[in-house]
């Protein structure tokens, strides 16, 4: 009687490790066929945009804009005038020309971030910031403290309603001199919107 259940107990082991075996192959059969699908990820190749006009869409609004911060555009030069007056620290000034005719959303153009080629990331500064320091540089002159603050209500604020055009105005601490990728924040600090170059 020992024997049979000895013979029996054996019996069971022996079928145990079989099917351990077993399956422990079609794991490993499985693992490598799942290591071979993998998809390979393809790193996008870095280009210069720098002179190029980007674009962008948000809520039914469009943007257009370049990056060569030109001083002779009718929304920069006031601006930029306001700056001379007190012959503060220059800024790069980049209109975008919003078309918001077919937008959902109020647009204060909050900031734009650049990629360049090489990879560095430059943000856009708040105009508020600038037109601060450059009143710091008025001193006591109160008329050019004054015509700072005219300059900045009329000329920089930007609230563009849902079926109106307009010119918003991001200013850089520095100049654009290279630009790969270029990120847009339309309205506040919302999430921000791919631009495109062209």
């Amino acid at each position: 009687m020992k024997k049979h259940i000895i013979a029996a107990a054996g019996l069971a082991i022996a079928l145990g490790l079989a099917g351990c075996s077993s399956s422990g192959s079609e794991t490993a059969g499985g693992s490598s066929a799942e290591v071979e699908s993998a998809p390979t990820e393809t790193k996008a190749t870095p280009v210069e945009n720098v002179d190029k006009t980007w674009t962008f869409d948000y809520q039914g609004a469009t943007g257009t804009f370049t990056l060569d911060g030109d001083t002779t555009d009718p929304a920069v030069a006031p601006i930029d005038a306001a700056r001379a007056s007190v012959n503060g620290d220059a800024v790069t000034l980049v209109p975008v020309t919003l078309d918001n005719t077919n937008g959902t959303e109020t647009l204060n153009m909050y900031g734009i971030t650049v990629i360049t080629k090489d990879g560095e990331q430059v943000d856009s500064v708040p105009l508020e910031d600038a037109f601060s320091e450059w009143e710091d540089a008025a001193g006591d002159d109160v008329e050019k403290y004054n015509a700072l603050i005219d300059a900045y209500n009329e000329h920089a604020m930007l609230e563009l309603q849902p079926g109106a055009k307009g010119t918003g105005v991001v200013a850089f601490s520095q100049p654009i001199d290279s630009a790969w990728r270029v990120t847009v924040m339309p309205a506040d600090g919302m999430e921000p919107v791919e631009a495109t170059a062209s």
